[in-house]
C-alpha cells in the first residue's frame, strides 16, 4: 500500500461561505463527467454538514478516518478488523492502516446485505399477510 499523498480531512464547521461559492463556480465551469460529479458531491456535503476526507483508492486511513467513512464507531471499527471483515496492515509497533479501496468494499457488501435483509423482511411480510388472508 502506498501513501504518495498524505490523506486529507476537509472540517464542514471550517468550510466559509466563500469556499462553498468558489466550488460551486469551479463545478459549474467543469465539463459534464466523473470529475464534475465528484466536485459537486463534495460541494454537497460540505453544505450539508458533513466532513470529507480525501483519500486515493491505492492510499491507506487510519481506523478513526476509516469509523467516520463507514459512520461507525471507533470501537465498533476495530471489531470488524479484529474479526477479518476488513483486511488492514500494521505501520509500526501497532498502528493499523485500512486501505481506501478495502474500505469502498466492505461498505459496498455491508450495503448489499441490508438491502437483502430489508427485501427478505418485506418479503416475508407480504407472505405472512397471504398466508392470513388465505386462513
Amino acid at each position: 500500500m502506498r501513501s504518495p499523498m498524505p490523506t486529507l480531512t476537509m472540517a464542514a464547521t471550517s468550510t466559509t461561505p466563500e469556499t462553498l461559492r468558489a466550488l460551486d463556480d469551479l463545478v459549474n465551469g467543469l465539463p459534464e463527467g466523473p470529475a464534475r460529479e465528484a466536485m459537486l458531491a463534495v460541494a454537497e456535503t460540505l453544505r450539508s454538514g458533513r466532513d470529507i476526507i480525501i483519500a486515493g483508492a491505492d492510499d491507506a486511513v487510519t481506523p478513526s478516518q476509516a469509523a467516520k467513512v463507514l459512520g461507525v464507531s471507533r470501537a465498533h471499527l476495530y471489531k470488524v478488523l479484529d474479526a477479518g471483515a476488513l483486511p488492514y496492515t500494521i505501520v509500526g509497533n501497532r498502528d493499523r492502516r485500512i486501505a481506501m479501496a478495502d474500505l469502498r468494499d466492505y461498505s459496498a457488501k455491508t450495503e448489499e446485505l441490508r438491502r437483502q435483509t430489508a427485501r427478505s423482511a418485506a418479503t416475508s411480510r407480504t407472505t405472512r399477510a397471504l398466508a392470513i388472508d388465505e386462513m
